[in-house]
């Protein structure tokens, strides 16, 4: 019992190692300031530990991960949206100062990386999970894997949120 446990320790550490880029991601895009990210990233790390059991074939562990972090923002997103309405004015002065403070807080980020982040931040949850893994080089199929949309439902999201995210990045620089 005690091999299994070390086993299943190892699977998690190889993981969430080589796929902590991808899950900070998801925790960026997810969530609003540096501790919701943090709370999020701890949150995918333990559903990754809990769904592990689940995962069977490790030919299909990009898209495993990938489903268990985007369920899992879009989860935490709900559980936190009371508390984020109540924290966050939706005045548009006192959102767009917390984007420039979380900008200026990551002096490394390419600027207009973050004008993207803004822009994805926007998007509705499917949207966010659609762009989130087309950045990522994800196929239509693979991007329907995830989300459990069929293929065509995946390229049609991801054309509207790509027509989306131009506008907002649009918009974003006559503002």
């Amino acid at each position: 019992m005690n091999s299994e446990i070390q086993v299943a320790e190892g699977k998690f550490l190889a993981l969430v190692a080589e796929n902590r880029l991808k899950i900070l991601k998801v925790s960026h895009v997810y969530a609003w300031n540096h501790e919701d990210q943090q709370d999020l990233y701890q949150e995918i790390l333990i559903q990754i530990w809990r769904s592990l059991p689940k995962l069977k074939n490790s030919a299909y562990t990009n898209t495993w991960i990938y489903r268990v972090a985007l369920n899992t923002a879009i989860s935490f997103g709900r559980k936190h949206k009371s508390r984020r309405e109540k924290t966050i004015s939706h005045d548009h002065g006192v959102i767009q100062q917390l984007l420039d403070a979380k900008a200026a807080s990551e002096p490394e980020t390419d600027p207009r990386l973050a004008v993207l982040f803004q822009a994805i931040a926007k998007l509705d949850d499917m949207e966010k999970a659609v762009v989130t893994l087309f950045l990522e080089d994800f196929s239509y199929e693979q991007i329907a894997d995830v989300t459990g949309m069929t293929v065509s439902n995946a390229g049609v999201t991801l054309h509207r949120a790509k027509k989306k995210l131009s506008a907002l990045m649009e918009d974003g620089r006559h503002e």
